[in-house]
């Protein structure tokens, strides 16, 4: 949590509520929990903001102002996953997420505003007992329609407008392109007055100025108010407000009125493209005749540029009324958002990729809901879980730090698809999200559930790439290498360009773990000249990390670390929460090679602490586990008692601390000694291949002395050439001679 608050940026001006933001100011000083209470429509959520803003530009708190809007949150389970998602809280943790929430907060200053409680207020009530309970330094600002009844609660009620309707009106209009002169004053008060000074009402009315004028306004308005009835065992505000929405909607075209009740099914915003697929057709003329009548709201995409659009919560909840059925706009909410994943899952590992990763995370809320539905109706169930799969596929949820919602969704998706061949690809999905977090207890039931039934070929991609990983991480066997390459090969001809990379990821990974070097190069070599080719900053990110692996296991580990470093820069310039952890892993393991055992042991409880927020545990994958241990043990050989209390060190820095800290060149006077080195700088392979020149043995010899193929023996001997400026084999033979005064 680097950043200091998400309050959003003020697009009009605030009028008036001097007195509420006193008093809401006055209980932030001596309350931790203040709710903000009162009707739909009233003005909430912009009073919390307003009275953020203040504490904000106060610095009253060290890491900020943070608002969450539970608007479009439908399923209380997702409360506390969404909360650490807006906090920037990286979650993959397997269960709910408050306990990840309460790990993350426990040590914060901050004020948290949770804003429209009121359909979630069970959740919310748990939630804040317990971040209360064990978060010390946490004050809480909610907005709600009804009081959350927690201890120690501070009730304010938000009143409606009063002699600020008028000022509000005013503003508003004038912004609407409406001209009123001074004599229409009386005509405002009255409309504010019959509006109940509720400033949504207020200005919805203001916006119709640009059409109607204010005396036919005023007086459509009174002729509609008999008939606006709402629920009269709800609260008596929501009869308020309804009257507003109805009014509204009397002024809309059937066409409009249509369209406002279709995209009451979007829980969040969404563009154009989204609202025709739902909508079964042309748009444009509807939507944007809604946003002029302040309905529907519109705004620019920081990822695309395009424009958005959304309805505010209660707008959309009366144009839910509007709709006979509700099916049909959510089955194709459905098969719209289901093409869109695709379409992601496709195009991802492209040069676009920042683009896809941006535009995943923005219609992240879509596309959670579109799956959730689906699961939830038979006909559907199939397309919902090919869509967790495949969100899954385009390695979102690992990036943004969202697998704990990826998991709990294939979770949902397992209960309802019971037959093979789905089934089994499911089955294996779900064990290699497993895999990729050493979650080898749930990853080997749900391997074996899917070996256990019937294999067909669509199915058998998915679940070789599976055990081939379980040999990898759980047996460290090499005969995974061969599986892998079968993988590969199968995903070259018939899956996305972003499959084949993990794959190949994985292949050249296995290889350089469990073969000889000349495998190792060979694999590491192919996967870097991939990385460089296919403009991809993250598989190049992964490239550099594989050539830092390569030199730590068979080469130089003096090269580690550069590569190592620019690896962990370029993941962090991407916003990747996953990649970080291995990049650490590298280092520490680096610097425990070079003799920087101070940094090494640093960095070892930096790891532990991203192993802990990523939910990624080394212990559950063998060849990682076993460098891990080996660097452990030289750590704590060479810093005796002093280990314990630097390790501690690297695990109390905060996030942002350690990823600087890791990018931090090794000082000299942290390496250990270098070695004497050999003539020319040749290291000692070089050195001697250089002598077997001198004895005349030609490439093919060189090869079965050393157990090296001839071609790489050929390519040593050449690069040995070019790194002493020699120009032919008698050259260099002479020059060995020479070194070694023969």
């Amino acid at each position: 949590m680097t950043v200091r608050g998400n309050l959003p940026a003020q697009t009009t001006t605030f009028i008036g509520r001097r007195a509420v933001l006193a008093e809401a100011e006055s209980l932030l000083s001596k309350a931790r929990l203040i709710s903000l209470v009162g009707a739909g429509g009233v003005g909430k959520t912009r009073i919390a903001v307003e009275t953020g803003r203040t504490m904000a530009r106060a610095e009253v708190f060290r890491h900020g102002v943070w608002v969450v809007s539970l608007a479009d949150l439908k399923d209380p389970a997702l409360l506390a996953r969404t909360v650490a998602a807006e906090l920037r809280i990286v979650d993959n943790s397997p269960d709910a997420g408050l306990g990840r929430l309460i790990e993350s907060l426990y040590d914060k200053h901050l004020l948290l505003v949770l804003d429209n409680c009121e359909h979630l207020l069970e959740a919310v009530r748990h939630l804040v007992h317990h971040l209360l309970r064990n978060c010390e330094g946490l004050t809480i600002l909610t907005t709600s329609r009804e009081q959350l009844g927690v201890y120690g609660e501070y009730l304010l009620r938000v009143p409606p407008l009063d002699e600020d309707a008028a000022e509000l009106f005013l503003e508003r209009a004038e912004a609407a392109g409406a001209t009123l002169l001074e004599e229409d004053l009386t005509e405002v008060v009255a409309l504010c007055r019959a509006l109940d000074g509720l400033p949504l009402a207020i200005e919805l009315a203001a916006a119709r100025l640009a059409e109607m004028s204010l005396t036919d306004v005023l007086s459509q308005l009174g002729r509609r108010f008999d008939l606006l009835v709402g629920d009269s065992h709800g609260p008596a505000h929501h009869v308020t407000l309804e009257r507003a929405f109805e009014w509204s909607a009397h002024h809309c075209t059937d066409e409009e009125r249509q369209l406002w009740g279709t995209l009451s099914v979007f829980p969040a915003d969404f563009d154009r493209a989204a609202a025709e697929a739902v909508a079964g057709g042309d748009v444009l003329a509807p939507l944007s005749a809604l946003v002029r009548k302040s309905i529907v709201v519109a705004t620019t995409s920081p990822v695309t540029r395009r424009t958005r659009y959304r309805m505010l919560d209660t707008v959309s909840q009366f144009g839910a009324r509007l709709l006979k059925s509700a099916d049909e706009p959510l089955r194709l909410h459905v098969l719209h958002y289901n093409e869109f994943v695709n379409e992601a899952t496709r195009s991802w590992f492209s040069p676009d990729e920042a683009l896809w990763m941006g535009r995943l995370r923005e219609e992240w809320p879509n596309v959670r809901a579109a799956i959730g539905h689906a699961l939830a109706v038979p006909d559907l169930a199939e397309t919902g879980t090919v869509m967790a799969m495949n969100v899954q596929r385009t390695r979102f949820t690992a990036f943004a730090g969202m697998l704990g919602q990826a998991r709990d969704l294939l979770a949902v998706a397992r209960k309802v698809i019971t037959e093979p061949p789905l089934r089994t690809s499911l089955l294996a999905h779900c064990a290699w999200l497993a895999q990729a977090q050493g979650d080898m207890s749930a990853a080997i039931p749900l391997m074996n559930e899917a070996r256990s039934l019937p294999r067909q070929p669509m199915t058998d991609v998915h679940l070789v790439f599976v055990e081939a990983t379980h040999l990898f991480f759980v047996e460290g066997s090499p005969d995974c290498v061969p599986l892998y390459a079968h993988v590969v090969e199968l995903c070259r001809q018939f899956a996305s360009p972003g499959d084949t990379y993990i794959c190949e990821l994985m292949h050249a990974m296995a290889a350089c773990f469990l073969l000889d070097a000349e495998a190792a190069d060979k694999a590491t070599t192919g996967l870097i000249m991939l990385a460089e080719s296919n403009g991809v900053d993250w598989s190049h990110s992964w490239g550099l990390w594989h050539q830092g692996l390569y030199e730590l296991r068979h080469g130089d580990p003096a090269q580690v670390h550069p590569l190592a470093v620019e690896s962990l820069r370029l993941q962090l310039a991407l916003g990747d929460t996953w990649g970080p952890a291995y990049s650490l892993w590298l280092l520490a393991c680096t610097c425990a090679e070079l003799g920087a055992h101070d940094r090494a042991a640093r960095l070892l409880g930096a790891l532990r602490s991203q192993e802990r927020i990523s939910r990624i545990s080394f212990a559950g994958m063998s060849p990682f586990h076993k460098m891990l241990e080996r660097a452990d043990r030289t750590v704590r050989r060479a810093l005796g008692d002093d280990y314990q209390v630097i390790m501690t060190l690297g695990a109390d820095l905060r996030h942002d601390q350690a990823m600087e800290f890791a990018l931090e060149p090794i000082p000299e006077s942290e390496r250990r000694p270098a070695k004497p080195t050999l003539p020319g700088g040749l290291t000692r392979q070089e050195f001697t291949i250089a002598g077997l020149v001198a004895e005349g043995l030609t490439s093919k010899q060189i090869g079965a002395r050393l157990f090296i193929s001839p071609r790489t023996a050929d390519r040593h001997v050449v690069n040995i050439r070019a790194k002493l400026g020699l120009p032919n084999r008698v050259a260099l033979a002479a020059w060995h001679r020479s070194a070694t005064g023969n």
